[in-house]
């Protein structure tokens, strides 16, 4: 499973294919289906930075299922890059926390040095991996 901002989408997907390529599309999540019913969203929350009460629901089911796919992951690629620079959205932020809480196998693109991120990962006592290279997902 992928995790990050859709902030940078062009950056998410990528890993995306990459993963997918690696792990077959089928065993991946977001799928295709998760995607286009994230586009609304993606416009509403990054493009013109006005959500609408239909916009929140919608993610809020969006996020649900990303839980659900975590219960069931092996592994939880986080996507923490955006423009060159290590990042970490809200619900990106949010989806790492369940992650842990789940004591779920998770590797970063980028490894990680935010305060938050790294006080998070003390709490853990699971195996983490510092960057996709160490998980083996080369970019």
């Amino acid at each position: 499973m992928v995790c990050g901002s859709y902030g940078d989408l062009e950056g998410f997907l990528k890993v995306l294919k990459i993963v997918q390529q690696q792990y077959g599309a089928s065993n991946v999540f977001p799928d295709k289906e998760h995607m286009e019913k994230s586009t609304s969203c993606i416009f509403a929350h990054h493009v013109i930075d006005k959500e609408t009460s239909e916009t929140i629901i919608t993610r809020s089911g969006l996020m649900q299922s990303y839980f659900d796919h975590i219960d069931t992951a092996d592994l939880v690629v986080i996507v923490n890059e955006k423009n060159e620079q290590e990042h970490y959205g809200v619900g990106t932020t949010v989806e790492i926390g369940y992650a842990f809480a789940k004591s779920k196998r998770i590797c970063f693109t980028r490894k990680p040095t935010d305060s938050n991120i790294l006080s998070l990962m003390k709490t853990s006592e699971q195996s983490i991996s510092n960057s996709m290279h160490e998980a083996s997902i080369d970019r």
